[in-house]
């Protein structure tokens, strides 16, 4: 698959998502926003229960404020299937 690098510019609010994001799901910057494209345009994507949603909120919030005690996504994913 051949790659091209791109510039974009992104509202500090946006930035923010996306860092808080690929910190809790230790994922590359350039994955998230590529997966967020995905999901616009149409292509199949996993797309996470409303549980699974607020999991994913809580640890953002508690990587941005304790990023000491950051989980690794493989554990919040098992504690996710856990609770089902």
């Amino acid at each position: 698959m051949s790659v091209r690098k791109v510039a974009v510019t992104l509202p500090e609010e946006l930035f923010e998502i996306v860092e808080r994001a690929r910190t809790v799901e230790h994922r590359t910057r350039s994955e998230v926003i590529q997966e967020a494209l995905r999901t616009h345009f149409g292509e199949a994507v996993y797309v996470p229960t409303d549980d699974e949603r607020r999991w994913l909120v809580a640890a953002l919030d508690e990587a941005t404020q304790t990023p000491e005690r950051s989980r690794d996504w493989d554990q919040v994913r098992a504690e996710l299937r856990a609770d089902q």
